[in-house]
Formats: C-alpha cells, sequence, structure tokens
C-alpha cells in the first residue's frame, strides 16, 4: 500500500507539472490516448482497469520523469549525422511488460498492476511518435513539433481495429518504431502535423489497447482472460519475431 500511496501522490505531481517538460508526445497527449484506448477494452476490462485509472496515468507518466534510458529507436537519420548508440527502450518495453505478466500471475492488485503496465504503455506511445524512430533533431525541435501533436477527435474519426495479440514484446517495439519512422521526414521538414498526428495517434491508440489485452491474455491464458475480463481471442499477432532471431531494424549509417 505504501508503494500505492506514493503512486497516487507521484500522478498528483505530473498533473501540476508543465506539459512542456516531456520530450515525446507531452503529457496531455499521454492521457488522451491512453482514455482513447480505455474505451474500446472490453467492457469487463473496462469496468476493472477504470478506478485505477490515476495508477495507470501516474505510471504511463513516470518514465518522463525518471529517464534511465531513451525512448527512442532511431532508425531514420535527418540531418545525415551519425547515429546515437544503440536504444534501450525495447528491453525496457519488455521489462515492464514482463513484470505486469508476473504481477498478475502472482495475484497482485490492480492498482499496483496499474502503474507498471502503465510504465509499458509510455514505451509504445512513444514510439508511435514519427521522431522517435528518427534521429537528428535538436531537443527544442522536437518539442516544438510535439507540442502540436494533439487529436481530440479519433472517436469520431477512428475505429477500433481489435485485439492484436503481442508474441513477443522487443520485436512489437521494433516494429511499431520501423513503421513511425516512415513518417518522420514528413513530419519534421514538411510540418505536416496535424495529418501524420492523425495517422500515429490512431495506431497507439490500437497499440496500447492492444498492449493492455496482451499483458493480461498472456498472464492468464486466453480462458481466463475472457472469463474474467472479456478479453476475446486476437484478430492476429503482433511481434511475432523468434528469440533466436534480432528483430532490430537495419539503419542507415549516417
Amino acid at each position: 500500500m505504501q508503494r500505492v500511496r506514493g503512486a497516487a501522490l507521484l500522478f498528483v505531481m505530473f498533473v501540476l507539472l508543465p506539459l512542456g517538460s516531456s520530450w515525446a508526445w507531452n503529457l496531455t497527449g499521454h492521457r488522451w490516448i491512453a482514455l482513447d484506448a480505455l474505451t474500446v477494452l472490453p467492457a469487463p476490462m473496462k469496468e476493472a482497469l477504470t478506478p485505477h485509472a490515476s495508477l495507470l496515468l501516474a505510471g504511463l507518466l513516470e518514465p518522463d520523469f525518471n529517464r534511465v534510458v531513451s525512448h527512442k529507436i532511431p532508425i531514420v537519420s535527418l540531418r545525415g549525422t551519425p547515429p546515437p548508440p544503440r536504444s534501450e527502450a525495447a528491453d525496457t518495453f519488455k521489462r515492464f511488460a514482463v513484470d505486469a505478466e508476473a504481477m498478475i500471475r502472482l495475484g497482485r492488485g490492480l492498482d499496483e498492476v496499474a502503474f507498471v503496465l502503465g510504465q509499458a504503455t509510455h514505451f509504445v506511445q512513444d514510439l508511435n511518435q514519427p521522431l522517435h524512430g528518427a534521429w537528428g533533431e535538436t531537443r527544442a525541435e522536437h518539442h516544438e513539433v510535439e507540442d502540436q501533436m494533439l487529436y481530440r477527435s479519433w472517436r469520431k474519426n477512428h475505429t477500433y481495429r481489435g485485439f492484436m495479440l503481442i508474441k513477443d514484446y522487443s520485436c512489437f517495439a521494433y516494429s511499431i518504431a520501423e513503421k513511425s519512422s516512415r513518417h518522420a521526414r514528413t513530419l519534421f521538414f514538411d510540418r505536416q502535423i496535424e495529418r501524420v498526428t492523425g495517422l500515429a495517434w490512431d495506431q497507439a491508440v490500437n497499440d496500447t489497447a492492444s498492449l493492455w489485452q496482451s499483458v493480461f491474455w498472456r498472464a492468464l491464458g486466453p480462458e481466463r482472460a475472457w472469463q474474467v475480463y472479456g478479453i476475446p481471442a486476437p484478430v492476429g499477432e503482433l511481434g511475432s519475431g523468434s528469440l533466436s532471431a534480432s528483430c532490430e531494424p537495419s539503419r542507415p549509417a549516417g
């Protein structure tokens, strides 16, 4: 309970801090994407997680305030500068997701699970922001773009595409970055912010909902996941790379 109280206090601190302090989607963007994802969950799962939404959101925002690793997987060079060191974002995301699975199997409370699930979710959302699949921009340039990337009409203009089971968390992270990086140059150089934001936001909502269901599905198995949380059979799979093969994509030298 002490950890839960600390997390709740952390959340209060987060919402009082200025939005410009993040280095990805801004804090409002992270929260709104999560809330959009919450609306498309199966009803029993939505009902179970909603009372713990504040802890889920606290965990979601925590990685921006205790930054240990880069939240990028750099694939596209924006200016021909030397590439940064290998990112640990995929490994960190996998660790949080696996920890959440373990907590569910051990019967830990949803308040504790929600916080760790939020930490994993942060990386899924960050990697869907195209500049997180690129390198070469300055921090100021990054903020200038991302602070404009807010999208409030997802529920009106888009449709949830169904539960996709994540087979390998690391491979999933690399696949997100590879897809989003295709829009990095359009976003950064052409400033097609509205169009790219709509695409990235839609994918982030779908990936967030699939992550949450995958964690519970993998932890409980398909039968219990359906019985307890109403999680259906997946409509497809994501991150299907094998453990024996690297999921890391190749990238330009500079």
